[in-house]
């Protein structure tokens, strides 16, 4: 009776809003325009919704995105004029506030803007000399022209008013006017797209290389902070209210990386994660930063699997990895195959990967192809890869998408030999979301945008309880002063791994003064972040050095070590972890010459090495172990082994010297420089 009674009142609550439309009774399309009421896509201001008024490009904006379930973008408002940006290829780049600034100068605190910001986002709609031109009436042909790009993609080669025409009911003309569209029309047009059985949007948001940023920080170069699985946690509850059942998933080095992270060895991301509701994810390279166990705790701890299809453990698949899942959405039967960098051993601690191998990586991603596709409708490979995500769909084609991992670029979707490879940022400055358009069971297209974590989007306060929990019990152990330094210390990517670095040095210095030893090299990739002049922690130092790597010394030749440095440059200009900084030597490259042929000089005090003589060499046991794939480094005898981590050997270094200034001293010099 109860059921009835409420049954009953919404049925008048809905006869009593249509009521309310005063104006639509003699409109050809007063049942399209209904529809769309219901759905709460329209609204009525005073009782009317002006059918026969032209559509404003505003409203268009709204309408598509509620229509089509785009997210609404909210952008910051800064005094300076900041260039728009949406896209950065390099790995080195960052998210600053050109990201996140407004799309155009036209609709700043407009009403409706995070609408417009929406459409913009997808790429249906374009911003002309700065303009978006808000309040002019949209023609029939530009708002059918959006639509479609919404439905089938954008850079399609296709004719988007006759694909679109295949699918509306609706007078072809109204398609292709060139007149203004009347608001009529546009609700005919869309409401083709609204409680219709036919046609589904299956929604998937993508993480990718968070390594632990569960706060906000401030990328190199940008004034405001970005990131945060706070905000992410926040954004994911506001998408699942408009499609409860999208999919969550990450694409690979979630769990470790940061201070917090790294001190309860993942816990809080995990845990975090589950309270965001992940579907899946897959093991990255810097999953394995860890023990072997710590990975298999957290997987129990997780509410979501882990996939590693490629990942065994003494020849078998371990137990608490899955090589895919299927969910099934709407109907739709989607397989998740998880894929790990076949290299990734080389890249961790050799303790950390005793037992582990990986299988093929495009052998493993053919097989569960093969496996997969007679029982799902759509395959998507979660591809923790590298540059191997964009080698992946012309060696194994038919993956329907490819989210990658490991690149850490934030690129727009790029369809390579029939499969989307999707990318999705890196150190939780953003989430990306596809959504997959089904009609009569076929996917007709899709449409994709990056959502970045900027500072004014709000957090999830019951994340942030969980986070500041983990940061107080952080800041009573790391927030001891050590040292200072006159300087700032430079330990960004962009110089780590390309040219010399000061911070870099201090480090290297301090392992040689520790050991004692003839020389010592630091990798560019194991120095993560920069300290600015002023008082150093010990939660400096542990951000500037997170890998628990220990301090060890061998003996090598003169010829030893020039190949170990020759290594170390070989994949220069692109800017990676191998890249060599020293102490107690100086070397020269030419940039122009082929890998492996570059090294020109290698000095110590102005004194060419001499290559038979034996000398001695600190590195740390990450490197000595055949990390980065310096295997020459696998025969050398070890004359010291130390139990003390870099940071310790680096800490201590600045307690000792109390206040230290770093320079670059000319110790790297490059012939023909990468611009």
């Amino acid at each position: 009776m109860r059921n009835r009674i409420i049954l009953i009142a919404t049925l008048l609550m809905c006869v009593l809003s249509f009521a309310g439309l005063k104006d639509i009774s003699a409109s050809p399309y007063s049942a399209a325009i209904e529809k769309l009421f219901a759905a709460g896509i329209v609204e009525a201001e005073d009782d009317l919704f002006s059918p026969t008024e032209a559509l404003s490009r505003a409203d268009a904006a709204e309408w598509i995105v509620k229509t089509f379930k785009l997210s609404t973008i909210s952008s910051m408002k800064l005094e300076e004029e900041v260039e728009k940006k949406f896209v950065y290829t390099d790995p080195l780049g960052v998210i600053d506030e050109a990201f996140v600034v407004p799309s155009a100068k036209d609709i700043i605190d407009i009403e409706g803007e995070e609408y417009i910001e929406g459409l913009i986002k997808v790429r249906a709609e374009d911003v002309v000399d700065g303009l978006y031109r808000p309040f002019e009436a949209v023609t029939g042909a530009e708002f059918a022209l959006a639509v479609a790009k919404v439905l089938f993609g954008v850079d399609e080669p296709i004719d988007y008013s006759a694909k679109l025409s295949q699918l509306v009911y609706v007078p072809s003309q109204l398609l292709s006017l060139e007149r203004p569209l009347r608001r009529e029309e546009a609700a005919q047009i869309l409401s083709n797209f609204v409680d219709n059985p036919d046609f589904k949007i299956i929604t998937m948001l993508a993480t990718a290389d968070i390594h632990g940023h569960i706060e906000p920080y401030l990328p190199s170069g940008a004034k405001y902070p970005v990131g945060a699985m706070e905000r992410m946690a926040y954004y994911v509850k506001t998408e699942r209210a408009i499609q409860p059942n999208l999919l969550l998933l990450d694409v690979g080095d979630a769990p470790y990386n940061t201070n917090v992270a790294n001190l309860f060895e993942g816990e809080p991301v995990i845990k975090i994660m589950n309270m965001m509701g992940y579907d899946a994810m897959v093991l990255g390279n810097h999953d394995f930063d860890f023990p072997f166990n710590v990975m298999e705790r957290n997987s129990k701890l997780a509410n979501f699997p882990f996939l590693g299809a490629n990942t065994l453990y003494l020849g078998e698949s371990p137990y608490f990895l899955e090589p895919y899942i299927i969910k099934e959405v709407d109907g739709v039967k989607i397989a998740i195959v998880g894929l790990t960098d076949d290299s990734s051993a080389w890249y961790t601690h050799p303790r950390n990967v005793a037992g582990i191998t990986f299988e093929e990586q495009y052998s493993a991603a053919k097989r569960l192809l093969d496996e997969v596709s007679p029982q799902a409708d759509l395959v998507v490979a979660l591809a923790h890869l590298h540059g191997g995500n964009r080698v992946l769909p012309a060696k194994v084609p038919g993956y329907d998408l490819i989210f990658e991992g490991g690149r850490d670029v934030v690129a727009f979707p790029e369809k390579i030999n029939g499969s989307w490879v999707i990318s999705s940022g890196k150190h939780a400055e953003l989430i990306s979301k596809t959504n997959l358009n089904i009609y009569n069971g076929e996917v007709i297209g899709m449409n994709f945008a990056h959502v970045f974590m900027s500072q004014n989007l709000p957090q999830d306060e019951e994340v942030v309880e969980v986070v500041q929990s983990y940061v107080s019990q952080l800041d009573e152990k790391l927030g001891t002063v050590i040292g200072k330094t006159e300087v700032d210390l430079d330990g960004e990517r962009g110089t780590v791994r390309l040219k010399e670095s000061n911070l870099a040095n201090a480090i290297a210095d301090s392992l040689r003064e520790m050991t004692g030893t003839d020389f010592a090299i630091q990798n560019g990739g194991g120095v993560r972040a920069s300290i600015p002049a002023g008082d150093i922690t010990i939660k400096d130092v542990y951000t500037v050095l997170p890998f628990d790597n220990l301090v060890v010394a061998v003996r090598a030749t003169g010829k030893q070590i020039w190949d170990v440095l020759e290594h170390g440059i070989s994949a220069y200009p692109a800017a990676a972890g191998q890249f060599l900084q020293v102490s107690g030597l100086e070397y020269t490259f030419d940039a122009s010459k082929p890998p492996y042929e570059r090294l020109i000089s290698v000095t110590s005090n102005g004194v060419p090495l001499d290559p038979d003589k034996m000398y001695t060499l600190t590195a740390n046991d990450f490197l000595t172990g055949g990390g980065d794939k310096f295997t020459m480094f696998l025969g050398m005898e070890k004359v010291i082994e130390t139990k003390s981590f870099l940071r310790d050997a680096f800490a201590e270094y600045i307690e000792r010297h109390g206040t230290i200034a770093p320079v670059n001293e000319g110790r790297i010099t490059i012939i023909n420089p990468a611009n």
